[in-house]
């Protein structure tokens, strides 16, 4: 008998309708300490992001990006180093590598480049990083909800997906 696999809770994107749905990647090095700033300084910014900690942002892929879509999203933000900052030295490089591939694959699916967006923040630079979630959950405010409606479904392991077969 198959396992269901429950979807991370990190991809539930249960908001209210009326705002954008973003997911906000996060390097852990570089990004997540201008994160940690905000905080202090208790600058606000926008609540419909939805921020997911990776330990380096050379770890995002297509796969990833395309199914913060699937699940919801109206719009990805990506939050890493800057160049030549990077904790594994390649992060940021690999990132914007992905994030060419994966603008084409959006163009080519109808959802438009514009929903994605890579941004080097300077390491602890609270200001800038409000600054640039804000802008960005603007430009998904007016780009409108994403095209792609979520659906639930069951998900299977794949190793035991034959035995449904």
């Amino acid at each position: 008998m198959a396992r269901k696999r429950k979807i991370p809770q990190e991809f539930r994107i249960c908001r209210d309708e009326s705002e954008p749905r973003i997911v906000g990647f996060v390097c852990n090095w570089g990004a997540y300490s201008g994160l940690e700033m905000a905080g202090v300084k208790k600058l606000k910014y926008a609540p419909s992001v939805q921020l997911i900690r990776l330990m380096c942002l050379g770890r995002i892929n297509t796969g990833l990006v395309l199914k913060a879509f699937e699940f919801g999203a109206d719009g990805v933000l990506l939050l890493g180093c800057p160049s030549g900052s990077c904790h594994y030295e390649f992060g940021v490089d690999r990132a914007k590598e992905s994030v060419a591939q994966i603008k084409k694959m959006l163009n080519l699916l109808g959802l438009g480049s514009k929903r994605v967006h890579l941004v080097e923040v300077p390491l602890g630079d609270g200001d800038f990083l409000a600054r640039r979630i804000n802008t960005f959950e603007k430009r998904i405010r007016e780009l409108g909800p994403s095209p792609i409606k979520y659906v639930p479904t069951q998900i299977v392991l794949a190793d035991q997906a034959a035995t449904l077969l």
